[in-house]
């Protein structure tokens, strides 16, 4: 619960009161009258003091006349039931939302400590494919308080406070992507490839988009709501950090593919959490008490969604991409799944399922070729038209023409003793059978 203490001349505390019945309820309201001053306490839920707060400011408190006060409540006996037409009226007073956001943005020691500990282990996390460790460095991660900062000085024309976030959000950025750079040079120079972790996020798809839209949007509600940034900044670090430390990952292995994919995610999820905050301030009325600034922040903070909206369709776009050639990968390879499940399990001397079972879609949105590879093992040589069947079987459900196919056969055979359990693998055939290659392997 929050408490609003408002001093005025005792002349005019009468008046402040009946004003104030209209957006509370009396219950809530406690009149203290003085001879020079009148003190007025409202008790409401800490997301209606922004209702009242407004209203307060409207009547000139705290600009022309009286001072305004808001502290902290534990409980109240008995406990205070709002007008049921109050509870869908809820935000904190920008007061409020000012002073909390004033003291997430400061770059000082301990935010750069913080953003160093939460890059390294975003980065062991990264390259040793450990979730734990991953949602450990989000935990600790700062940077739910730059991002809010820049979204809240943005719509309500608050430059100290847009600056200050900008500067923050900046510095751990570019503090998380060295530390990558640093741990990626590390990784590459004891010859390791690539981890599944890291090749993951280097291939950005629609689920990312979600969660990074969703972050932004759960960022704003709770922020202007009185809730705990604690937990929401999880999921705004989910979206940011270990994504921006993967860029300086694969810039340290020289892996400029997996880097370019990491940095299109990066623009994208940074884009889509400070529009969702933007959106939720926009929507909840998070706007300067001044009129004048008042209608100068609407002007700007359309401009600002405008924009933002624009550099997320061009960043997006190749999300877009990936996420079509992810989905008709599926699909193909689902068909020819199916496929040899109906025409190579059954044959004689095949054993199943196949080695090796490959798609590659490679080209754009509308153009994308596909290449399909498979291996299996046999006792015994299979018909000349397998292949051409195979091929045939899964254009005809796909509905369109497979650019590339290969079936690779290997004739396997073990001849067991009791004494040596020796096995003799021979030869190798690969389809189609002009470019068939003979080669002994002796395994023991």
């Amino acid at each position: 619960m929050k408490q609003i203490q408002v001093t005025v001349p005792a002349a005019e505390g009468n008046d402040i009161v009946k004003s104030l019945n209209e957006v509370v309820s009396p219950s809530q309201i406690t009149h203290v009258k003085g001879s020079d001053f009148s003190l007025i306490l409202i008790t409401v839920a800490p997301n209606r003091t922004g209702y009242v707060m407004d209203h307060l400011i409207d009547l000139g408190i705290g600009r022309v006349k009286g001072r305004i006060s808001i502290s902290d409540i534990d409980a109240t006996i008995p406990h205070i039931r709002p007008r049921k037409q109050d509870k869908f009226l809820r935000r904190i007073s920008i007061e409020e939302l000012e002073e909390n956001v004033s003291s997430l943005t400061k770059f000082n020691f301990n935010f750069i400590s913080l953003t160093i500990l939460s890059s390294i282990l975003a980065g062991m996390g990264l390259i040793g494919n450990d979730n734990v460790t991953l949602i450990a460095s989000m935990i600790i991660a700062p940077l739910m308080g730059p991002i809010v900062a820049f979204a809240f000085g943005a719509v309500t024309s608050n430059q100290k406070i847009l600056k200050e976030g900008s500067i923050a959000e900046g510095s751990g950025i570019l503090i998380s992507m060295f530390i990558g750079f640093i741990i990626g040079l590390i990784y590459h120079f004891s010859l390791n490839e690539p981890s599944a972790f890291i090749i993951a996020r280097g291939e950005p798809n629609i689920v990312n988009l979600i969660i990074a839209i969703v972050s932004g949007l759960t960022a704003g509600i709770c922020f202007v709501s009185g809730t705990s940034l604690a937990l929401v900044g999880v999921a705004a670090a989910a979206a940011l950090l270990p994504v921006t430390v993967n860029v300086g990952i694969a810039l340290g292995m020289f892996e400029w593919r997996i880097a370019l994919g990491s940095l299109v995610l990066f623009a994208t999820n940074v884009v889509c959490v400070h529009l969702g905050c933007m959106i939720v301030f926009w929507i909840r009325k998070v706007e300067p008490p001044q009129e004048i600034k008042k209608v100068k922040a609407k002007r700007a903070i359309r401009t600002q969604i405008i924009a933002f909206v624009l550099v997320l369709l061009v960043v997006a776009f190749p999300i877009i991409q990936t996420t079509i050639q992810i989905g008709r990968k599926w699909r193909y390879q689902k068909i020819t799944n199916d496929v040899a499940n109906e025409l190579l399990q059954p044959l004689d001397g095949v054993l199943y399922p196949p080695e090796e079972l490959d798609v590659i879609i490679s080209g754009g949105i509308f153009e994308f070729t596909v290449d399909i590879r498979i291996r299996i093992l046999s006792t015994k040589t299979l018909n000349d038209t397998i292949e051409s069947d195979l091929k045939d079987e899964i254009e005809f459900r796909s509905g369109t023409t497979i650019d590339s196919f290969s079936l690779e056969v290997i004739l396997y055979q073990d001849f067991n003793t009791t004494s040596n359990q020796v096995s003799y693998k021979l030869p190798l055939l690969t389809y189609p059978l002009v470019n068939t290659k003979m080669t002994r392997i002796l395994g023991i």
